[in-house]
C-alpha cells in the first residue's frame, strides 16, 4: 500500500468536502450522508477493478467496511470528547 498516494487522496478529497460543506452550511447528518456515499463508490470502484475470486473479494470488502467504520467511530468519539479507551468500555450514546 502506497500511504504517500493515499496521504493525497485523503487531503485532496477532505479540502474538497470541506470546502462543499461550508460554502453549503451542511448539517453533521448531510455530511455524513455524503462521506458514506463517497466510500460506497469508492469501495465500488475497487471491487469492479478486482481480480479476485468472490470469496476473497468478499473478505477484502468486509474488512475495508470494518476498518473504516473504526476509523469514523473513533474519529466521531474524538470530536465529542469521549477518551477513546474508555468510550468501548461504555456505550457513548445510550439509548
Amino acid at each position: 500500500m502506497d500511504l504517500e498516494k493515499v496521504d493525497r487522496l485523503h487531503k485532496a478529497l477532505s479540502t474538497e468536502l470541506m470546502t462543499a460543506c461550508t460554502e453549503e452550511s451542511v448539517t453533521p447528518s448531510e455530511a455524513l450522508i455524503v462521506a458514506m456515499r463517497l466510500f460506497s463508490h469508492v469501495l465500488a470502484a475497487y471491487v469492479a477493478e478486482a481480480d479476485l475470486p468472490r470469496a476473497a473479494l468478499r473478505h477484502e470488502i468486509e474488512g475495508h467496511c470494518r476498518d473504516a467504520s473504526a476509523m469514523a467511530r473513533a474519529r466521531l468519539l474524538e470530536i465529542c470528547g469521549y477518551d477513546l479507551l474508555d468510550a468501548y468500555d461504555e456505550d457513548p450514546w445510550p439509548a
